[in-house]
């Protein structure tokens, strides 16, 4: 199986780099103006690509958000025709849902928007987004990943519009990038799954700004260790 990881943050990926041994390669020439980063492997039976969003040349930072992962990916699809795509990265979990820091979940269902308010019929149902999840239960069970309704926006910080609707899916993983993500990896036919590990706790007493870099190397770890047993046991039920 050909798997396509996307990631948003260098700080995310290094672990996975590392823990899955892949080795940078160069992006094709043809999308040689944008700033995304390539590395690629093999692993067990799974060919592994990881397309990172790169830096802002204005700011020198990260580039976050569903801009940057809808062109990473459209990148890593092109380039690499994957079966599989998979969204990695950290999240805000919810308390009231058993979400805790260093938590891992694998993602279930569907995926949604929580952040694009179209109030025109048929044009809000597509704003929501819904796109599909591949489940993969047994894993998950073989891993201890808890299943969890993935949501994505393009803030950290959470209005009460955007509560309504994270509650009306019963969210437990609250991100910036998944969405995007899904939705062009099923444009080229690719499956879709997430694998999204807790920084911060939403309905928490802390900022989220704070709990996310005072709780990233946690998760980004733990993120690691369980994205590496996931792509391993692919090998064994593709």
């Amino acid at each position: 199986m050909r798997v396509l990881i996307v990631m948003a943050m260098h700080a995310e990926a290094k672990p996975v780099v590392r823990e899955l041994g892949l080795k940078p390669v160069e992006t094709p020439p043809w999308a040689a103006p944008v700033p995304m980063r390539l590395w690629q492997g093999q692993v067990g039976a799974n060919e592994v690509d990881l397309v990172v969003n790169g830096q802002d040349s204005e700011t020198g930072l990260d580039l976050i958000g569903t801009q940057a992962a809808t062109a990473s990916t459209m990148l890593g699809c092109e380039a690499f025709t994957p079966d599989l795509v998979v969204s990695a990265g950290t999240c805000g979990g919810f308390a009231k849902r058993g979400g805790s820091i260093g938590k891992v979940y694998l993602a279930t269902d569907r995926v949604w928007y929580h952040d694009r308010r179209v109030p025109i019929p048929g044009f809000d149902l597509m704003a929501r987004g819904g796109y599909p999840v591949t489940d993969f239960p047994e894993i998950g069970r073989r891993l201890g990943l808890k299943p969890g309704v993935v949501s994505t926006g393009d803030s950290l910080d959470l209005s009460d519009e955007d509560s309504k609707r994270i509650e009306s899916v019963g969210a437990h993983a609250k991100e910036m990038e998944a969405a995007a993500v899904a939705w062009v990896a099923g444009l080229f036919g690719a499956r879709f799954t997430a694998l999204k590990s807790v920084t911060d706790i939403v309905d928490g007493p802390h900022p989220p700004e704070e709990e996310f870099f005072e709780n990233l190397n946690q998760a980004t770890e733990n993120l690691a260790a369980k994205l590496v047993g996931f792509i391993n046991e692919l090998g064994s039920t593709a």
